[in-house]
This record gives C-alpha cells, structure tokens and sequence, in this order.
C-alpha cells in the first residue's frame, strides 16, 4: 500500500452513520433554540424570556451546521439508493406528516403553513438533482426540459416559502455538481451563503470539516430515524415549550 492510499485511509474516518447523528444533534440544537427561546407574534417570531438571548443565539450558530450535513448526505443517498423514485416519495411523505409537529413547534400554530418545513426543500432540491442527472449523465430526458423543471421546482420552493428555499436547492446542487472537490464545494458554499442568506449563515462552512472527512462507509444502519425523529422532536419541543410558559 502505498503512502497516499495510507493518508487517504487514517485521514477519513467519518461513517454515513456518525454523519447523521451529527446532522440530528446540530438539528437539535437549533431547533431547541428557536421553540424554547423564541415566541410568536403577528406572524413573527420574538425572543421569549424562557432562554437568554446570549443562549439562543449560541444554539442557532451550532445549529447553522445540521443543514448543509442533510443537504450532502441527500446527495450521497442519491448516488447511492436503487429508487430515487421511492427516496423523493419518501421525504415527501414525511415533509406532510412533519408540517403540522413543524407550525406547532416555531408558530404555535398547528394550521400555519406560512412555511413549510425542510422535508419539502430536500424532497424538491433531489428530484432537481435526479433531473439533471437524467439530462446530464443519463441522456434519458433533453436538457433543455431538465432545466425547465428546474427553474419550475425551485420556483415553486420559493412560493411555498419551504425551509431554506432556493439556498438549499443551491446547496444540494453544490454538493452534487462538485462532488469530491473540496476547493471548489468551501467556494460555492460561501457565495451561496452570502447571496442568499443572513451573515450567520456563514457559520455553516464549520459543517464541512466532517463532511470533508467522509470515508464514503455506511456504518449501522438508521435509515427511518431521522424521518421519525424530525415531527417527533418537534412535537416533544413543543410541549416543553407549553409547560415551561406556565
């Protein structure tokens, strides 16, 4: 074995599994921060008096790191899975059965569907994904097709108001179209955040250090975890929220 394969082999360590127990800690985190430590009025969110403002915002720049580790292993999975069909059917699925737990959690408000939750954005920001690879690689649809869906789909995220809306799509291809070159993935990442998202978003970068770290291994197997523990958390967070405003 020669020494670039033995660098290659101690310097990636990070397993599809302990990616994803990071992306759900992250998320966690964050989500944590904004039911408990903020409260909703006129359609706007405030701080409440149950975290201090130091505290919350600590928690929202740990948690600026769960999306872009979800958005890179949405790509993975699609490289990946056998059905990319039933891979969009299924985040579809749960980003229904997630909205309400979502409107609950961050507005208090079972039927608020002013946003929709971050379920729609992967489930859309993959079959963007899945068409252009179909354009691209597959030659099984014309091009100029793919990019017509597309632009309809990422439009169409963008009137729905989903979770990270167009910056996620960005993302997803980001991780897509320059898959295994670093460089290039930090450059569009920064550029992504900083023409479409708060400076905070920034703090995001620090999720590829373990992505960068990747050993391409599945490790043990929690394939629906994440789509039951996403409205489950939700629903939990809520009540805790309930009862520590009493």
């Amino acid at each position: 074995m020669n020494n670039e394969a033995i660098t290659k082999k101690n310097y990636k360590f990070i397993n599809t599994f302990t990616l994803k127990l990071m992306a759900i800690l992250f998320m966690t985190i964050d989500h944590v921060a904004v039911v408990i430590g903020t409260r909703p009025d006129s359609g706007h969110l405030y701080y409440s008096n149950l975290l201090s403002p130091h505290t919350y915002e600590i928690m929202r720049h740990f948690g600026r790191l769960a999306f872009p580790i979800y958005c890179y292993l949405i790509v993975e999975g699609f490289f990946f899975t056998r059905n990319v069909k039933k891979y969009v059917l299924r985040l579809t699925i749960f980003a229904f059965i997630s909205q309400i737990p979502f409107s609950l959690a961050v507005m208090k408000d079972p039927f608020y569907m002013g946003d929709l939750n971050t379920l729609f954005t992967l489930a859309i920001g993959l079959t963007c994904v899945a068409f252009m690879d179909a354009a691209t690689t597959k030659r099984t649809i014309p091009y100029q097709l793919s990019f017509i869906i597309i632009i309809a789909l990422s439009a169409l995220s963008g009137l729905l108001k989903t979770d990270y809306s167009i910056y996620g799509i960005l993302l997803i291809f980001i991780f897509y179209i320059f898959r295994g070159q670093p460089v290039k993935i930090f450059a569009a990442m920064i550029l992504d955040c900083i023409l479409l998202q708060p400076a905070t978003q920034l703090y995001s970068l620090f999720a590829l250090i373990p992505i960068f770290l990747y050993n391409g291994k599945k490790g043990p197997s929690i394939k629906y975890v994440f789509y039951i523990y996403y409205p489950l958390h939700l629903t939990l967070l809520y009540f805790i929220y309930m009862g520590m405003s009493r």
